[in-house]
């Protein structure tokens, strides 16, 4: 007897194969994996089940447009999974982004269970149904989810009120022990990923059994078990998300591991073998393979099912917001030196701030995409290009230390450097475990990064209005709600004062502040330096470039 499970995780409210933020067709998206799904299960004549990870509803324009713009029920994703017969859902963590109402508005149209064992109510109960066991051509399946715990750490806290989030290991070994005796097979449906890495990010990088040389993904604390749990006696296939990593099997680990990338780009093909002895089935054979969404064609009868909501989307995020003058530059170009991008964003956070009537004198932004600003006009969809993750804006109030360590944090972005031997590519420069969201840039302050000193060494100059940063100084900071609560490794922002918490989007103050000002005009703001200065040698500003730009500091 062969059991099937297809599983898809981190969709982040991509259904059809089109890219909002660029607004250009995609290689991902659920109607690709919904042809590969069909195709599976026409070719099996065994059971097949279906399973989605979290991080479903949220990522894309479409699932803020229908969170923020326009509720209807089914929710889209809804719809969706509904339509291609879904077993289980286990909610991520960005699930919570627009708020429990928006979450469990979602769930109840969903006509499968909502599985999840370690989001709990005060009173100690599940929120959710925290496990099932289902009965598949006489083989007794056990599905059991669990969702990362530091949601507790970087969702607004009224957006989680009343609940709590236990431990991965502690929830799933309770459980384990309930649900292997009268189960055939055990599935954990896991939104949490690896808190190591290996050398290679592939499938076959995750297949080796050795981990020397395995880096630190720098996560939270409980944020990622996957290598515990993996470990567990009893578990026989471990369906993970959270981390976008594409694992088709885990080297050395006890239970099968999957993890399907993100926004739709794979699906998880799980196959078991399974022999009746002593009368109960048993697993004598399991693989896993990933198929690709690329070069599939999108299935017709999903894209006709989804049609009107990709409408209404594309018609939100084409709407008009302003002009810009001349062209801003995104991706490394922001994060090696003076960058009008980065400024843009201070701006409209700082007018964000006042406008509630507070004020800071710190700004912190991030700069996650790639994308820059063409001269000409702004759409709503380049303030989703600029801002891709659905985080409203704090002020926290934070100390001297808290500001140098977060600097030194920001530094470890880049490799130690040697001036005379610097790589051909500018990538190279950056460390291999960094991402683009765990650089910051700052506004208010001046400093200095000398990139030749080893990671913790190399904040040089840290300086407010012409002094320097004394450690018991306390400073007013303007920054997003993931990084307030310790997103990306920052865990010394927990120390700090919350003193307001937005209701809106930054992307909704950017959209604004556009609109307000248009046309907007660049401005170089030289407040940060690096040594070596990379800006220089990787990308040195055109004269023309420099005449339509404000020069500030």
């Amino acid at each position: 007897m062969r059991l099937t499970i297809l599983h898809t995780s981190d969709l982040h409210a991509n259904l059809h194969p089109w890219n909002y933020f660029a607004g250009i067709p995609a290689e991902h998206g659920l109607a690709k994996l919904a042809t590969l799904i069909k195709r599976v299960r026409a070719a099996s004549e065994d059971p097949v089940l279906l399973i989605d990870s979290g991080d479903t509803i949220q990522g894309s324009p479409l699932g803020t447009y229908y969170a923020q713009v326009e509720r209807v029920s089914p929710h889209p994703m809804a719809h969706a999974l509904n339509a291609l017969g879904y077993d289980a859902f286990t909610p991520g963590n960005h699930d919570f982004n627009f708020g429990l109402q928006v979450l469990q508005d979602f769930t109840a149209d969903l006509r499968c269970p909502t599985l999840c064992a370690n989001i709990l109510r005060h009173n100690g109960d599940p929120l959710f149904r925290p496990y099932l066991i289902r009965e598949e051509a006489g083989i007794r399946v056990g599905l059991l989810g669990l969702t990362t715990p530091r949601i507790d750490t970087w969702e607004r806290p009224d957006y989680i009120a009343g609940l709590r989030f236990a431990p991965l290991l502690e929830t799933a070994q309770h459980y384990l022990s309930l649900l292997r005796p009268q189960v055939d097979v055990l599935v954990l449906i896991l939104h949490s990923g690896s808190s190591q890495l290996p050398p290679l990010r592939s499938p076959e990088g995750w297949r080796s059994p050795d981990r020397r040389g395995w880096a630190s993904n720098k996560s939270l604390v409980g944020e990622n078990e996957l290598l515990a749990l993996a470990e567990l006696e009893g578990i026989d296939v471990i369906l993970s998300g959270h981390t976008h990593q594409t694992i088709a099997g885990l080297g050395g680990a006890k239970a099968l591991v999957v993890q399907p990338g993100y926004w739709g780009s794979h699906l998880s093909h799980v196959s078991l073998e399974l022999e009746r002895h002593g009368g109960r089935w048993q697993v004598v054979g399991k693989t896993a393979q990933l198929l690709a969404a690329e070069g599939i064609p999108a299935d017709p009868e999903l894209l006709a099912l989804t049609e009107p909501y990709h409408q209404a989307t594309l018609r939100y995020i084409r709407q008009p917001i302003g002009q810009a003058r001349c062209a801003y530059r995104g991706g490394l170009a922001a994060r090696f030196g003076a960058n009008p991008l980065a400024e843009l964003l201070h701006q409209a956070q700082l007018q964000a701030v006042r406008e509630a009537g507070l004020s800071a004198e710190l700004s912190l932004v991030n700069i996650c995409s790639s994308a820059g600003l063409a001269a000409g006009p702004i759409f709503l969809q380049d303030a989703y290009s600029l801002t891709v993750y659905d985080n409203t804006l704090c002020v926290l109030e934070i100390t001297g230390d808290i500001l140098r360590r977060a600097l030194e944090q920001t530094a470890g972005y880049f490799r130690q450097l040697d001036p005379e031997h610097l790589p051909a590519d500018p990538a190279s420069v950056v460390a291999p475990e960094a991402r683009g969201y765990t650089f910051d840039l700052y506004h208010g302050i001046d400093y200095c990064f000398d990139l030749t000193r080893p990671v913790g060494e190399r904040l040089v100059t840290l300086q407010f209005r012409g002094q320097p940063v004394q450690p018991d100084q306390t400073f007013r900071l303007a920054i997003n709600h993931y990084r307030a609560g310790g997103g990306g490794g920052y865990s010394m922002f927990q120390e700090a004062q919350t003193l307001w918490i937005s209701a809106d989007s930054i992307r909704d103050f950017l959209a604004r502040h556009i609109h307000t000002h248009s046309p907007i005009q660049p401005i170089y703001r030289h407040n940060w330096h690096l040594i070596p200065n990379l800006a220089e040698i990787y990308f040195p500003q055109s004269l023309g470039q420099l005449q339509d730009s404000l020069l500030v500091g």
